[in-house]
């Protein structure tokens, strides 16, 4: 007899009612089933299991990734950093869909080191006189101007990723709408060199937290998203290119392709960002001769931009930064002179006053080395030293001077091929400009004492020691006060 012919028997009948009380009914004992009958409705139960079982599977909403995500890599002779580079790309926690190395008139074994990693596709240029530009439009053209892929990621063959930087990045873009771009937050590994190199790493370490702390304070928008490592929103890059009606995003126009990239992208309505987790270490320049290079061809792209198109909100922040910068070495130059004049017509009386502005530099760069990612000790006292940050101020006041009189001037070099060859160690055109500029000082100098201590009048110095400590008095009130302001302003969320 099967169980379903015993069901009857095992259906308990309703309780009756006499007189308001419950009189339950005696249970009947169900029959033990024999083995044969549990094996069969154990089996009917294991085949209705699996029957549910494949059914939530064939009927499971997709859970897999709906964008897909392409990497742009340009490599020129990256022989000694691309291993790491394609080894933090294949241990990303979202592996991208596509990695294309793009070697480019490559001279080492790059293309050799790229095509043993299965899964990249390696494309090589020959002849390519646009440089990095050149490479990524290469690249762009033959896997992505189809509209095949969502996201593209372009990033130097010098770079290291964090282990989720991809998988930040990606989340970002596609849960904000209006961003066409969001860009790593970078840092740089412990300097490996002697002491001056590991120095001039944390001087550059200190440069790019300042850079996050101002676009954390604009709510992490930048107009420059870094060419070292950002993901864009395809169809608005693609935008970019069919507006302006060339091959690929980027242009050849000027020496800072990321800046101007982001600043199309703003103009057709996009927003692009800085990254609020994501982070990559980059490569730092070794030398003064490789940063020199490096900051010349920013800083010519950068005016360039400037002077190109009618001042805005987007193009103010540029300005302000070279004001500002132009303003603080100019009063240094005014201090320097003041102090000697005076010292020379025994005038100069010392106010303890005076340090106030080094102090709140100091202090400055204390928060920025805290801010720092992977900061150790000797961050903490490189910041505090006060002289390697002013070092820093004035070697950017000259780089950036440099590259104005360039500008004006309408002379054209070719900063590519500049930066390239400070950071091989080879000298690369215009390396007279320090001496020129030290010789041009000394002179100046002379002339200006000699009119001074013979020629100029008692009431000539007078009027101008009142006039001139006055002067930058007023300024260097108006600069601690910007300092202070800078101190106890917020972070807003801003970890290192």
């Amino acid at each position: 007899m099967a169980v379903q012919d015993l069901a009857p028997l095992l259906v308990q009948p309703e309780p009756r009612v006499v007189e308001g009380t419950v009189v339950l009914s005696p249970s009947v004992p169900a029959p033990r089933a024999g083995i044969a009958e549990r094996i069969a409705d154990a089996a009917v139960s294991a085949r209705r299991v699996l029957e549910v079982t494949i059914h939530r599977l064939r009927y499971k909403p997709a859970t897999r990734r709906t964008a897909r995500m392409a990497v742009l890599l340009p490599a020129h002779n990256e022989e000694q950093d691309i291993e790491a580079c394609l080894d933090s790309l294949l241990a990303q926690t979202r592996t991208p869909d596509l990695i294309v190395v793009i070697a480019d008139n490559c001279t080492d074994d790059t293309v050799r080191i790229a095509r043993r990693y299965r899964g990249i596709k390696v494309i090589e240029t020959k002849g390519n006189t646009d440089a990095k530009v050149g490479a990524l439009a290469a690249g762009y053209a033959e896997f992505l101007a189809g509209g095949a892929f969502d996201v593209m990621v372009s990033m130097d063959a010098d770079v290291v990723l964090d282990p989720a930087c991809l998988a930040d990045l990606e989340a970002e873009l596609l849960k904000t709408p209006s961003a066409a771009a969001v860009s790593a937050k970078y840092h740089f590994a412990e300097g490996t060199g002697g002491w001056f190199n590991r120095q001039l790493v944390r001087a550059q370490k200190l440069d790019f937290t300042q850079f996050q702390v101002r676009a954390n304070e604009r709510a992490r928008r930048t107009t420059i998203v870094g060419g070292q490592c950002s993901a864009f929103r395809f169809n608005a890059v693609d935008e970019v290119a069919r507006q302006h009606r060339r091959p690929a995003p980027w242009t050849n126009e000027t020496a800072t392709e990321d800046a101007q990239l982001g600043l199309e992208l703003q103009e057709l309505g996009w927003t692009t960002v800085m990254s609020a987790s994501a982070r990559a270490q980059v490569g730092a320049m070794p030398t003064v001769r490789a940063l020199s290079g490096q900051r010349a061809k920013w800083n010519a792209g950068l005016i360039a931009l400037m002077t190109s198109m009618p001042l805005s909100k987007r193009t103010l922040p540029f300005w302000l930064q070279h004001i500002g910068l132009g303003l603080n070495v100019l009063m240094r130059l005014a201090f320097v002179a003041l102090l000697a004049a005076s010292v020379s017509v025994s005038q100069f009386v010392w106010s303890w006053w005076w340090l106030t502005p080094t102090v709140l530099a100091a202090l400055y760069q204390l928060k920025m080395a805290h801010l720092s990612p992977h900061r150790t000790a000797a961050d903490y006292v490189f910041a505090a030293l006060w002289l390697p940050g002013e070092l820093w101020l004035w070697f950017s006041g000259w780089n950036t001077a440099k590259s104005w009189v360039t500008h004006l001037l309408g002379t054209r070099r070719d900063l590519w091929a500049a930066q390239a060859a400070a950071e091989a160690g080879k000298r690369s055109g215009g390396g007279g400009g320090l001496l020129a500029t030290l010789l041009g000082s000394v002179v100046l100098s002379s002339v200006g004492a000699w009119y001074w201590l013979t020629q100029a009048s008692v009431e000539f110095q007078r009027v101008v020691l009142t006039v001139g400590w006055r002067a930058l008095a007023f300024l260097t009130i108006c600069a601690s006060v910007l300092l202070v302001v800078k101190l106890l302003r917020p972070t807003r969320g801003l970890t290192a």
